[in-house]
C-alpha cells in the first residue's frame, strides 16, 4: 500500500471508528497519519490485514505481555489513572522505534482475529428467525472462527433494552445491544437448539494457550473493560462447552465441511467482520462455493462486510438463491438497525 493511502487509512480510522470510543487510538492514529516512519512500520502487516489494528494490536500485546516503556502509563487496560492521550504520540513512537524487530514479527505472523462475541446480540435475532422458518435444530459453520467463541452465541444471555432476558437466563455471560429503528426483530425467550458446531479458521487460537488469549485481548481497545471481560467470560465458557475447529482454508473445506450436517439440521454458514479480508478473487470464488452447495441442499448464509457493512441473511432453498439484507450493525455490537 502507497504510503499516502496507509495515511489516508489511519486517518479514516481515527475519524470513523476510533471517535467517540477509543480517545488514545484517535490520537495515534491521526498522529501516525502524519509520521513517515510509523507509517512505513505499519507497512509491515501481512496481505489482507488492517494496518491500523495489526499495529495497535502488536503494541498493545507487548505491553500486556510486560514490556517496561513510559507508553504503558497511558494505556487503561494497564494503568488506573491513564494519562492524557493527547500525551501520549511521542512514547508511542519511541516505543516502536525501541522495540521496532518484535512489532515488525508480531504483524508479520498473526492476523486480525478480534473475536467479539459482543456480535451474538446481533446474530442471535437471526438464528431465531431461522429457527420459526425450519423449525429445525441448527447446525453452525462458522468461517473466520478465531477461537470459537461466537459458535456459543446460544450459552449467552442478551438483553435488547425491554427489561426481558433472551437466550440463556442463567448463563455467565450477558451480552447488551441497542435496538434502532422503527422495526423490531422477532426474538425467542429461549435460546433456538443447536445441534452442531464447527469454526474453521486459517489460524485457530487455543485459549488454552496463554499467547493466543493475550493477542486477543491486545485487539481489544484499552479503554474498553467491559469487552474485555465479555472475553474472559466467553473464554471460560467454552472451556466446559468444546467445540470443533478446523484449521485450513474454508473456501477449500467448505464443502466437505458442509457434508457432514444431516439433512435434519438447518445449515447455517455464517462469518462476521471477515469477508473484509477477503481479496475479490476469493470473494467471487467463495460465492461460487456456495451457488454450487445450495445446488445440492439448503442452507442459509449470515455474514456481514462481504460487499457492505449491512447484515445479510441469504437462504438457498431449493436450489435457488434468496438474499435478504436484514440489520444495519455496529462493529462491535453495541446496537443495530433491524431492517426487515
Amino acid at each position: 500500500m502507497r504510503m499516502q493511502s496507509l495515511s489516508d487509512l489511519f486517518t479514516r480510522f481515527a475519524e470513523r471508528y476510533f471517535k467517540d470510543t477509543s480517545p488514545l487510538y484517535e490520537r495515534l492514529s491521526l498522529h501516525i497519519a502524519g509520521d513517515p516512519e510509523l507509517l512505513e512500520l505499519a507497512s509491515h502487516a501481512r496481505e489482507g490485514q488492517l494496518q491500523p489494528n495489526m499495529l495497535f494490536g502488536a503494541v498493545h500485546y507487548m505491553l500486556l505481555r510486560g514490556a517496561v516503556h513510559p507508553l504503558r502509563y497511558f494505556y487503561p487496560s494497564l494503568h488506573g489513572n491513564p494519562g492524557d492521550p493527547a500525551l501520549a504520540a511521542a512514547p508511542f513512537k519511541d516505543f516502536c522505534l525501541a522495540f521496532r524487530d518484535e512489532i515488525i514479527r508480531l504483524m508479520a505472523g498473526k492476523r486480525v482475529q478480534t473475536n467479539e462475541v459482543n456480535r451474538c446480540a446481533f446474530l442471535y435475532p437471526a438464528f431465531c428467525s431461522i429457527y420459526r422458518q425450519t423449525g429445525k435444530p441448527l447446525a453452525l459453520i462458522e468461517v473466520g472462527t478465531s477461537a470459537g467463541l461466537q459458535l456459543l452465541w446460544d450459552q449467552y444471555g442478551y438483553s435488547y433494552g425491554t427489561g426481558d432476558v433472551y437466550g440463556s437466563a442463567a448463563a455467565e455471560l450477558h451480552l447488551e445491544s441497542e435496538p434502532r429503528g422503527g422495526k423490531k426483530p422477532f426474538l425467542l425467550l429461549n435460546s433456538p437448539p443447536v445441534s452442531s458446531r464447527i469454526g474453521i479458521d486459517l489460524h485457530v487460537n487455543d485459549l488454552n494457550q496463554e499467547e493466543d488469549l493475550l493477542w486477543l485481548k491486545a485487539l481489544i481497545w484499552p479503554e474498553h473493560k467491559k469487552r474485555r471481560m465479555n472475553l474472559e467470560k466467553a473464554a471460560a465458557c467454552l472451556k466446559t462447552r468444546p467445540v470443533q475447529l478446523i484449521e485450513g482454508d474454508a473456501i477449500e473445506l467448505i464443502s466437505g465441511v458442509a457434508a457432514t450436517v444431516p439433512a435434519k439440521a438447518a445449515l447455517c454458514i455464517f462469518h462476521t467482520h471477515v469477508a473484509n479480508q477477503f481479496s475479490a478473487e476469493a470473494k467471487q470464488e467463495w460465492n461460487e462455493r456456495l451457488q454450487a452447495l445450495g445446488k445440492q441442499r439448503d442452507f442459509y448464509h449470515l455474514y456481514n462486510n462481504m460487499d457492505d457493512m449491512n447484515l445479510h441473511l441469504d437462504a438457498y432453498r431449493d436450489g435457488r438463491l434468496h438474499p435478504l439484507t436484514i440489520a444495519e450493525t455496529e462493529s462491535h455490537g453495541r446496537w443495530f438497525t433491524w431492517l426487515i
